[in-house]
């Protein structure tokens, strides 16, 4: 073999290796970038979940609240109508004694 049959066959395997190189590198960095949106989407969808829990916590806590004060608001309403028929009959007896008085003055 002479020496520019050498020199060729020492530069195709310098430029074959350098290609390996290259490609091995670029390999590594796709598997690297990959696995770091894995873990991202992992991540976030953690995130996710633990807004619609915090979403579905105060949804209930709403639901709760709202049953408590339709409750209030209904015995505030039977006050309220118990009130007014005590009024009609106070209004009664109001004018009864209008009447009366009015018979003896």
């Amino acid at each position: 073999m002479t020496t520019a049959a050498a020199d060729n066959v020492a530069q195709i395997g310098m430029i074959t290796s350098t290609v390996l190189l290259i490609a091995l590198v670029a390999i590594v960095a796709f598997v690297a970038l990959g696995i770091y949106r894995a873990r991202h989407s992992a991540a976030r969808e953690a995130h996710y979940r633990g807004l619609a829990e915090q979403a579905s916590d105060a949804q209930a806590r709403l639901a709760e609240s709202s049953q408590q004060t339709t409750a209030e608001l209904q015995g505030l309403r039977s006050d309220v109508k118990a009130t007014h028929v005590e009024l009609a009959k106070v209004r009664e007896r109001l004018t009864e004694l209008e009447r009366l008085l009015s018979q003896i003055g």
